[in-house]
């Protein structure tokens, strides 16, 4: 199996890898750094820059699978400035990523794409599947997932011989970045506390299984959309009290107001304050086996002296 990933070098992209290359994979990695380089012979970094439209055409030989997670981080200030590269970045990338296989005829068994639950409305009641409507672009990340997928449903029916997929991926927790690892830290300094009511759904995953998911999905080839959530959501509240437990310290503040959390972040709160209970029911169909299925297991692990990236 040779893959080629592009956002390669992010938290996910770097858990695929490393899973990967344990498997004997070859991986192809696409960056804009040229310096980049590796002295594993099963992994190669080349260049490309969707924006000039370059790319090295020697990413392309005998892959089997592409895995596109490229994009600009969503958690920076959501100024104008920042909003055009968190839309751009995906949609330039996508678009150009598979114009090159389509012009190429380079011949794929799948094209993943990863995607967010942030699709689905924000809801206190709705517990939503892969079957559900997504939202109706009633705010800006919404708006960035739904107009990403479109690209990805639009190429699918140019490119009838390559299985497509999308995976909608729920909040991701990681030690190497993201929510998990703010989150531990202000913890540790007794400093975290919940977010207006705390009611809101959260819809979690560990990083290993979500690189795991993407693995299998590139072997088997996988059609449509999947929900890249551990079956046990939990509420904004409970996942707190569960990080404060693993850290050893307590919740001494009793709750942040979304007035202040508004203030602060303005638009950008909409990541923290929204609410996605979330069912992997297509995941469940494929019979896949989490590594981590309840917070509580996730969060040891992650809080443990030892961190092995289980295949």
């Amino acid at each position: 199996m040779k893959l080629l990933i592009t956002g390669g070098t992010g938290t996910i992209g770097k858990e695929i890898t490393k899973i990967a290359l344990k498997k004997k994979y070859k991986v192809n990695i696409l960056t804009r750094n040229k310096s980049i380089t590796s002295i594993n012979e099963n992994l190669n970094y080349f260049f490309w820059n969707p924006v000039t439209k370059e790319i090295d055409s020697k990413c392309f030989e005998d892959i089997d699978s592409v895995i596109n997670l490229a994009g600009f981080n969503v958690f920076n200030f959501w100024v104008k400035k920042n909003k055009s590269k968190i839309l751009d970045s995906r949609l330039n990338s996508t678009t150009f990523i598979l114009d090159e296989i389509n012009k190429r005829n380079i011949k794929l068994k799948s094209f993943i794409n990863a995607s967010g639950i942030s699709a689905y409305k924000s809801s206190y009641s709705n517990y939503y599947s892969e079957y559900d409507a997504i939202s109706d672009k009633n705010n800006f990340i919404n708006q960035v997932v739904i107009n990403l997928e479109s690209i990805v449903l639009d190429y699918k029916r140019r490119m009838p011989s390559t299985s497509f997929s999308i995976m909608r991926i729920g909040l991701v927790l990681s030690r190497d970045g993201g929510f998990y690892k703010i989150s531990n830290k202000l913890a540790r300094f007794y400093l975290l506390s919940k977010i207006g009511t705390g009611k809101q759904w959260q819809s979690w995953i560990h990083v290993n299984d979500v690189a795991r998911a993407f693995l299998r999905n590139s072997k088997e080839s996988w059609e449509g959309i999947y929900n890249l959530v551990a079956p046990n959501p939990v509420t904004h509240s409970e996942m707190l009290k569960s990080i404060v437990k693993h850290a050893n310290t307590k919740i001494i503040f009793p709750r942040i107001p979304l007035k202040i959390v508004n203030l602060i972040l303005g638009e950008m709160s909409q990541i923290i304050i929204s609410s996605q209970k979330v069912n992997p029911l297509n995941l469940k169909q494929k019979k896949f086996k989490y590594n981590f299925i309840n917070l509580d297991q996730a969060l040891a692990h992650l809080s443990g002296k030892s961190y092995d990236n289980m295949a």
